[in-house]
């Protein structure tokens, strides 16, 4: 079974996360765990989206009969998935820019989160 690895509370995204989110008053700890999910996926994608950057995004792929054909590279599928995951998980956070934009509280503040 795995281990339940916490994120440590000075992690730069997790800071910035729970900063935003006690800021526009949406923060309880229970939400620690979904803010935690959020930070290892994203490190998850750093990683792949850092090796993606280092190769190509055509690949060559021999098939069983021995062809060789060029493919997309299966990192860059993965990567499109996990974005959509981080997605999810802002919208489950209510960091969407819909979601933020029926605050009405003004700026953008989850922009500068994402851009920082």
């Amino acid at each position: 079974m795995a281990k339940n690895v916490r994120i440590a509370q000075n992690h730069p995204v997790k800071k910035r996360l729970i900063a935003f989110l006690t800021a526009s008053g949406n923060y309880n700890a229970s939400d620690n765990e979904i803010v935690d999910l959020y930070v290892e996926t994203f490190d998850f994608y750093q990683r792949m989206r850092e090796v993606l950057l280092k190769n190509d995004l055509l690949v060559s792929h021999t098939n069983k009969i021995g062809a060789t054909n060029l493919m997309k590279n299966p990192l860059a599928i993965e990567i499109t998935k996990t974005v959509q995951v981080l997605s999810n998980l802002l919208k489950s956070m209510g960091l969407t820019p819909a979601q933020r934009k029926s605050l009405e509280k003004g700026g953008d503040e989850l922009e500068e989160f994402i851009n920082a």
